[in-house]
């Protein structure tokens, strides 16, 4: 081989060796991006799913190679759009934690303030009573110095009764405002405890969770603040299996009018379906279908069985 010869045939191997060391500046952007994403301090734990995904999609840069120039547009594509979902999953999460947040924090401002009605309540009820037994004292004494006629001493002692008419409906509005306060605190205690010791059964369809109906306020398709919090468990179950559809159920008691049961049971399906995409389940995976009154579980002529009935089915379809 000459030297001329040589010359070419190193500058050959040095042009593909450039060329086969060519960084992938799509892979390097979008690596940087979820590197990004999880050093964010409010970002970083939060949508773990939509993260997965984009990660997954990401790698596929560099270890698949098929499909040629179009195969690669494609991947990049994905790639790109799975960035960008794992991002705005993550912000959605952060926004619904402060919302929880700021609700958790309007339930315990409203407990003190009804704490501080009853502090008030008693208070007014002990000013009372005290006024009561001034005007007890005085009406004994106008009786005993006869300086008042018999009809002053009857009105003096007319209003000493309906003093005490007050102090005793006043003392039943304190006792009244203390119960319920205990009563919202038991119910949230309790939800909790429920949400937290959620377990998967086996129904027709596949494996589901069930929300009762103590998730939601009365008659209401909201979930309670304490519910939306609590819902760990369920994401969890649901994205186990990242690959299978969810199929939510909204089902009401027989009570009332069967379209207004329709109406309430799918708001309410919604609302669970809306709580998990905030959670970082993907939406896509999601149907939402509210089932009315007509696929009870129990006896609707019953309290306990109209309280099993209305419910929230959350389903991991099989196929």
């Amino acid at each position: 081989m000459t030297s001329r010869t040589a010359f070419g045939f190193i500058l050959a191997v040095a042009a593909l060796a450039a060329f086969a060391a060519k960084p992938d500046l799509d892979y390097e952007r979008l690596r940087a991006s979820l590197d990004s994403l999880a050093s964010d301090a409010a970002l970083g734990k939060l949508a773990p799913g939509e993260r997965t995904l984009a990660e997954q999609a990401v790698q596929a840069l560099v270890t698949d190679k098929s499909g040629g120039k179009d195969g690669r547009a494609f991947r990049v594509y994905m790639a790109e759009r799975r960035v960008d979902i794992a991002y705005a999953a993550a912000q959605a999460a952060n926004q619904q934690n402060k919302l929880d947040g700021l609700s958790r924090e309007h339930d315990r401002i409203l407990l003190q303030a009804a704490q501080r009605e009853a502090e008030q309540a008693r208070a007014d009820a002990e000013k009372q009573r005290l006024q009561s037994m001034i005007r007890a004292e005085e009406v004994q004494r106008l009786t005993e110095q006869g300086e008042q006629s018999a009809q002053a001493a009857q009105a003096a002692q007319a209003q000493a009764d309906q003093a005490q008419k007050l102090i005793a409906a006043q003392s039943r509005a304190t006792e009244l405002a203390r119960k319920e306060a205990q009563l919202a605190e038991a119910t949230n205690a309790d939800l909790r405890r429920r949400l937290n010791s959620l377990t998967a059964t086996r129904g027709a369809e596949g494996m589901q969770m069930t929300l009762d109906d103590i998730a939601f306020a009365p008659g209401q398709a909201n979930l309670r603040p304490a519910a939306k919090a609590s819902l760990g468990k369920l994401v969890a179950f649901v994205n186990h299996d990242p690959g299978k559809h969810i199929r939510i159920e909204g089902h009401t008691d027989s009570s009332g009018n069967a379209q207004a049961n329709q109406a309430l049971s799918q708001r309410r399906a919604d609302a669970v379906r809306d709580a998990l995409v905030a959670a970082g389940v993907t939406a896509s995976r999601i149907t939402a279908v509210g089932m009315g009154d007509g696929q009870p579980v129990a006896d609707n002529g019953s309290e306990e069985g109209r309280a099993r009935n209305r419910r929230v089915d959350v389903i991991l379809q099989d196929k």
